[in-house]
């Protein structure tokens, strides 16, 4: 139990419960049962007995719990009170703080955030706030944001729901095909595409935030959107995802896992080199794999082969 939630010591909260499963006990019982000094267990008794919680015999020996839903109910009543007082005083100063400014409409549908630790911060911020579904737009080069600013596990142990769609610039990262294994294995939806217009974050479909030049210039001051402006956000994530390519970890039993990671890479529109640096292969080791793997496709180009893998479910 919490009965110090109720406003009881720890001391007075033991006794309590201790004496709710006997009809009555001495001093010296409620000491022993409890394993408290006897000075301890004297004033909790006593201060029980103030608060109208336990009852002591006429001959001031024994002691008896009184009826914990008599009792403990009226201190519920009391703090249910107390609270629905709190959120009337809660309510009462947000209609005060929305309308002590003019443009108070405009900001809550705006947010401009500047510096690089301000807009780290704030992303990590709305990923945690999300409930139902994290919408995410990634790209190469990053800056403020890395992949390693990412809540994206906790969301999902709350059953939220995340998707994200890389683009070739993002895989072209040190590590990223690795991160992107592991966002797979930890449940997140991943899509692939030749470029994302803007880097982007989706929470929810009602609070967007991306940069406010766009892909250009260093870091950018990013812009959080709420409303109708989100949405319009919500609409450009599920054409941009529409036409995306499912990125799958499990490949074919008979298939080699690195064999399937590089037909993955190729696939979403890396070159030799680049999908070399991400397996930690030499870009002519690459090319003997990808010949091997044509030989087995029958196939005579690297679109057959694209074509082969995507069919027989190599990748």
């Amino acid at each position: 139990m919490h009965l110090e939630e109720l406003g009881l010591a720890a001391d007075e909260g033991a006794v309590y419960e201790m004496l709710v499963g006997l009809p009555s006990a001495a001093v010296e019982q409620v000491r022993d049962e409890v394993g408290l000094p006897g000075e301890r267990t004297s004033a909790a008794l006593s201060s029980l007995v103030a608060r109208g919680l336990v009852v002591c015999s006429a001959d001031g020996h024994r002691y008896a719990a009184a009826p914990p839903t008599v009792t403990l109910g009226a201190e519920l009543a009391a703090d249910r009170e107390r609270l629905q007082r709190a959120e009337v005083a809660v309510a009462r100063l947000a209609e005060t703080y929305r309308m002590a400014t003019a443009d108070r409409a405009q900001r809550d549908l705006v947010e401009i955030v500047e510096g690089t630790e301000s807009i780290r911060t704030r992303y990590l911020q709305l990923q945690l706030s999300a409930r139902r579904t994290i919408d995410i737009l990634s790209a190469g080069d990053p800056r403020a944001v890395t992949p390693a600013d990412s809540a994206e596990v906790t969301a999902i142990a709350r059953d939220v729901t995340v998707r994200a769609v890389i683009d070739q610039g993002f895989l072209r990262e040190p590590g990223a095909a690795d991160h992107v294994a592991q966002s797979l294995a930890d449940g997140v939806r991943v899509r692939t595409v030749a470029e994302v217009p803007y880097k982007l974050i989706l929470c929810d479909g009602s609070v967007a935030m991306l940069p406010l030049h766009g892909r250009e210039g260093d870091v950018d001051p990013a812009v959080v959107l709420r409303g109708g402006l989100a949405h319009v956000a919500r609409e450009l994530f599920e054409q941009v995802w529409d036409r995306g390519r499912p990125y799958q970890e499990q490949p074919h039993d008979g298939v080699d896992p690195v064999d399937a990671h590089i037909l993955r890479l190729l696939l979403a529109g890396l070159t030799d080199t680049a999908v070399a640096g991400q397996v930690q292969l030499s870009a002519r080791t690459v090319q003997r794999r990808l010949q091997a793997l044509m030989a087995k496709a029958e196939a005579t180009t690297r679109l057959q082969l694209g074509w082969y893998a995507r069919h027989h479910d190599w990748v």
